[in-house]
C-alpha cells in the first residue's frame, strides 16, 4: 500500500476492545457477573428516557434535527442559560474533540496533566495539537501550580477533569477560583464534569464550574453517568456562544441522532431516577471504604462513580484483573504512570459485595501484596 499516513495518525496507538460480555460469559461460564470497569450506570436507565426514544423511533427514517432544539432548549433552562451557549454532541469527549479541532492549529498547545481522561491526549495527537502534560499530585489529582507554570503564548487550550477520571480526585472550589484568575482570557479552560451529578453530592467544596461565567470556560457534562445511558452517547458543553459558534462548524451535521436527542429530554424529566442513583453511589463508595480499610487495600477517596485502588507493581494488577474476570468480576486495569492502579466503578450492592468477595479471597492469597501505604498520601 502506497498511501502515506500522516506521521501525528501513525504515532497513535488503536483501540483495542477486549472481548465482549457475552463471549466472555462463554468463555468463563459465569455464576454471577459485576461489571464495574467502564464507571456506567448499573441500576439502569429512566423509564422515561426509554419512552421519548419509542415515541420519536417511527421518524428514524428521516435525520435528526441538526440543532438539537428541543434538548438546548430543555439544557438552557435547567441551568439558567440561553441556547446558543449549549452544544450537544455524541458524548460529551465528541464536544472535547470539537473544541480542539476549531479552536487549535498550528503551533498551538493542548495543556493538561498526566493520568486523566486518557482520550485527550489521542484527540490533541489526531488533530496534529501538540499535547503537553504535567505531573500529577502526590494524592493523584491535577497540580494546578505546576499547569500554571507551563502557560506561555502556544498554550491555546487546559483540560481539566473534575473529578478526575481515572483517580477520583477533585479540584476545590477556591484553588479553581484561584487558578482561573492565573489564566489569559486568550486560553480557553475545559471544565470536564462527566461526574458532575455525583461530585456535588459528595462535597460542599466541589465547585460548579458554570458560576464563574467566564467566557474563556467551556464546561462538558454527559447523560452517560447518572442519567444511565451511555449506549445511546449523548453528552453537551456550555460556554461563550462565540466559542460554540466556531465548534458548530467542526460538528458533524446530524450529530446526535433522532433517538438521543429525545433520550436527552426524557432523562431530564426524570430526576427521582437520577436521586437514587446519586444515593446508591453514596452507599457504594462508604461501603468500599469500609471494605477496603478492614482489607488493607489502599485507595483514592473519589468525587465520583468509580474508587482507585494502588497495588505493588502492573504485574499484580494484571493478575488481579485477570483471576477476578475469571469470576465475574470486571474492573479496570490502568495504564501510563497508572499502570500500578485498579479503578473499580460502584455498582448495584450485590455487585459490589460480589467484588469484595472475590477479592479478599485473592488477598489472602500470598502472592498478592499491599501497595505501601504512603504511595496514596
Amino acid at each position: 500500500m502506497n498511501i502515506h499516513i500522516p506521521e501525528h495518525i501513525a504515532a497513535i496507538k488503536s483501540y483495542q476492545p477486549g472481548k465482549t460480555i457475552s463471549q466472555l460469559k462463554k468463555q468463563y461460564v459465569w455464576e454471577r457477573v459485576a461489571i464495574l470497569w467502564n464507571n456506567e450506570n448499573t441500576l439502569g436507565y429512566s423509564k422515561k428516557s426509554m419512552a421519548a426514544v419509542m415515541e420519536v423511533f417511527n421518524r428514524s427514517n428521516y435525520y435528526p434535527d441538526p440543532l438539537s432544539t428541543g434538548l438546548r432548549k430543555r439544557l438552557a433552562e435547567k441551568y439558567g442559560r440561553t441556547p446558543d451557549e449549549i452544544i450537544v454532541g455524541n458524548g460529551s469527549e465528541s464536544i472535547l474533540l470539537l473544541a480542539i479541532r476549531a479552536l487549535c492549529s498550528g503551533d498551538d498547545e493542548f495543556l493538561t496533566s498526566e493520568g486523566t481522561f486518557v482520550v485527550v491526549y489521542n484527540w490533541a495527537r489526531m488533530n496534529n495539537v501538540r499535547c503537553v502534560s504535567m505531573p500529577m499530585t502526590e494524592g493523584y489529582g491535577f497540580n494546578l501550580d505546576a499547569i500554571k507554570s507551563r502557560i506561555n503564548r502556544s498554550t491555546k487550550v487546559i483540560y481539566l477533569a473534575n473529578a478526575n477520571n481515572p483517580t477520583g480526585a477533585m479540584i476545590g472550589k477556591q484553588e479553581l477560583t484561584t487558578f482561573l484568575e492565573t489564566v489569559p482570557e486568550h486560553v480557553l479552560v475545559i471544565l470536564d464534569e462527566a461526574y458532575f451529578e455525583f461530585s456535588q453530592s459528595l462535597s460542599a467544596d466541589f465547585p460548579d464550574s458554570l458560576a464563574f461565567k467566564r467566557p474563556n470556560i467551556l464546561t462538558l457534562r454527559t447523560f452517560s453517568k447518572a442519567y444511565g445511558i451511555a449506549g445511546v452517547r449523548l453528552g453537551y458543553g456550555i460556554g461563550h456562544p462565540k466559542i460554540l459558534e466556531a465548534m458548530n462548524k467542526a460538528k458533524l451535521t446530524f450529530e446526535p441522532s433522532t433517538l438521543a436527542q429525545a433520550a436527552g429530554i426524557g432523562a431530564l424529566q426524570d430526576e427521582n431516577f437520577v436521586e437514587r442513583t446519586i444515593e446508591n453511589n453514596k452507599k457504594g463508595l462508604a461501603y468500599f471504604y469500609e471494605q477496603f480499610d478492614r482489607l488493607g487495600v489502599i485507595y483514592v477517596p473519589s468525587y465520583a462513580n468509580f474508587v482507585m485502588t494502588v497495588w505493588e507493581s502492573a504485574e499484580q494488577v494484571k493478575m488481579i484483573c485477570d483471576e477476578l474476570m475469571k469470576v465475574g468480576v470486571l474492573v479496570r486495569p490502568l495504564g501510563g504512570k497508572l499502570e500500578h492502579c485498579v479503578r473499580v466503578s460502584v455498582g448495584r450492592m450485590d455487585e459490589n459485595e460480589w467484588f469484595i468477595e472475590n477479592l479478599e479471597k485473592l488477598l489472602s492469597k500470598k502472592e498478592v501484596a499491599i501497595a505501601p501505604e504512603e504511595e496514596a498520601n
